[in-house]
């Protein structure tokens, strides 16, 4: 959860959200001080003129007021109720004669949104003495705070609508990741993500195709080599028996199970199924491997520590026999030791030291060969390879004193 990018701007936009509040508080109420001491510094020099025209006739008085720029009016109760006081408290710099009016109530000192007002409550007749437009607060700060955060609240959606199909494209990959199924995103947008989607829909649209004509192309080989396989088979019995026969039957036989094994790699290799793993008896599926080879078991020398490795039984026979048969195949001495101790099971087969070129990850591809004499397909290490690769197995290749070291190594025997 707090690896979502969603979160983190989210919690970004919120703090901004807050500071600036507490920012544009600061600023309002340094205004408000500023408005109250504008409001007393008025009121200060309205109440000096006020004590300046008292001795005057209330003419003159009026226009005495007048010329100084205030305006006269009559203390009409209604407008009276509409009013409130300038300030929350007496001011203290206020002389006491003043003070001492205001708590009477003589003097009130109002203001509505826009004018500051003296109200002469004895005075004859009532008098109400108003200055135009001090009152009145800017709306700048206002307005300011109210354009900053629309558009850091637009802002914010129009980030989130962007990364939005973020989460779209997160479900779909993993959607396919579990169920093989992909499900195009098709955008007409043009920001990043969306580029990212139409990349993606297009990588993937090509991956589906190769995928579909990779597995095409598999299915009619092998419909193609099962039939020659088939009628050879039927032809067989026609035959008379001798070594030609029986190398017809081994050459049908090697066929028919290398289709097979094509068939369970590719199921394996394409994610159509997983691997079964349980706990299999090593020596067993050896004993299988040269069944399949036709070879005596005395023929391969074994040393094991009875250990028990955990992988599909079935599909991991077809590891050994690959093993084994490369080794028979390629060593002059045609003979392979099997060496089983901690967790690691050791091919071992005398031969030359491959050229430089001749990498394990060469050999691992599948149709390449480690001699130029065409004694396989080259697809023995290719189809190891991929079954370790299923299982999460590691392949290693040593060579040391006129030998392969082929170590499959497992997480646990």
């Amino acid at each position: 959860m707090w690896h979502s990018i969603f979160l983190k701007i989210t919690l970004f936009f919120l703090v901004t959200f807050i500071a600036m509040g507490f920012g544009f508080n600061a600023i309002h109420n340094e205004l408000s001080r500023d408005h109250e001491e504008k409001l007393q510094s008025e009121a200060d020099n309205l109440l000096l003129l006020l004590r300046q025209s008292v001795p005057l006739p209330a003419p003159m008085r009026e226009t005495f007021l007048v010329e100084h720029g205030y305006t006269i009016s009559k203390p009409v109760p209604n407008l009276i109720k509409t009013l409130k006081n300038a300030f929350a408290t007496i001011p203290k710099n206020y002389p006491i004669e003043i003070q001492d009016s205001m708590k009477e109530g003589r003097i009130q000192i109002l203001k509505d949104q826009r004018n500051l007002y003296i109200y002469l409550t004895k005075a004859t007749p009532p008098l109400l003495v108003i200055k135009e437009s001090v009152a009145q607060k800017p709306l700048w700060p206002e307005l300011i705070l109210f354009i900053l955060m629309f558009a850091l609240l637009l802002f914010y959606v129009l980030i989130i609508g962007t990364i939005f199909p973020l989460k779209k494209l997160i479900r779909t990959i993993n959607y396919y990741g579990e169920k093989g199924v992909y499900t195009p995103i098709h955008t007409a947008k043009k920001d990043e993500l969306s580029l990212v989607a139409n990349a993606l829909d297009g990588a993937m649209h090509k991956n589906q195709s190769l995928l579909e004509a990779r597995r095409l192309f598999l299915r009619n080989i092998m419909h193609e080599l099962k039939t020659p396989i088939t009628v050879g088979k039927l032809s067989l019995p026609f035959l008379k028996k001798g070594e030609e026969k029986s190398i017809l039957e081994r050459a049908f036989f090697r066929m028919e199970h290398l289709i097979q094994e094509l068939v369970r790699v590719e199921q394996i290799t394409s994610g159509m199924i997983s691997p079964s793993p349980k706990e299999c008896d090593p020596i067993a599926l050896i004993h299988k491997a040269a069944g399949l080879l036709f070879i005596e078991i005395d023929t391969l020398d074994i040393s094991s520590d009875g250990g028990i490795i955990e992988v599909d039984c079935d599909v991991f026979v077809t590891v050994f026999k690959n093993f084994i048969d490369n080794g028979l195949k390629y060593s002059p001495d045609h003979k392979v030791r099997i060496l089983h101790e901690k967790g690691v099971i050791t091919f071992i087969n005398r031969g030359d030291p491959w050229p430089a070129e001749r990498t394990l990850e060469f050999l691992t591809a599948p149709f390449s060969q480690n001699q130029t004499s065409q004694q396989g397909f080259g697809l023995g290490l290719y189809i190891i390879k991929s079954i370790l690769d299923a299982h999460s197995l590691r392949l290693t290749h040593q060579f040391h004193s006129g030998e392969h070291h082929f170590s499959v190594h497992f997480q646990n025997g």
